[in-house]
């Protein structure tokens, strides 16, 4: 994630899921059961903990907090960005304002890694 327009997610990128109950990973993170997406981070931003292939739990309904993943919509686009404070997003570069054709859509609940990849 070396800049917020770095990481434009893609439909290859981005998954619909719900998740319930029976899914051990969103019982030991202790996610609620809902509707979320699950967005592909596509570049590492490791002062942010970040690392290219984490897939971040959006939901739509949760209220954004300053640090947290966010989804961002602008024209027709979506991508991940880090929210510095409501208002705000936080870059490489800085903070900045959200632009005027920016709309955050959803706030990231749970990040996973993979370990290893066979």
């Amino acid at each position: 994630m070396e800049n917020d327009e770095v990481i434009a997610a893609h439909e290859k990128r981005r998954l619909n899921v719900y998740v319930d109950n029976e899914d051990v990973l969103a019982r030991v993170l202790e996610v609620p059961e809902a509707d979320y997406e699950c967005v592909m981070v596509n570049a590492s931003w490791p002062d942010k903990g970040l690392v290219e292939g984490d897939v971040v739990l959006v939901s739509a309904a949760a209220v954004p907090r300053a640090g947290d993943i966010v989804l961002i919509e602008e024209e027709g686009r979506v991508r991940l960005g880090l929210l510095s404070e409501p208002g705000f997003l936080e870059t490489p570069a800085g903070v900045r304002p959200v632009g005027e054709t920016e709309r955050i859509i959803g706030a990231g609940v749970a990040l996973a890694r993979r370990l290893h990849k066979d």
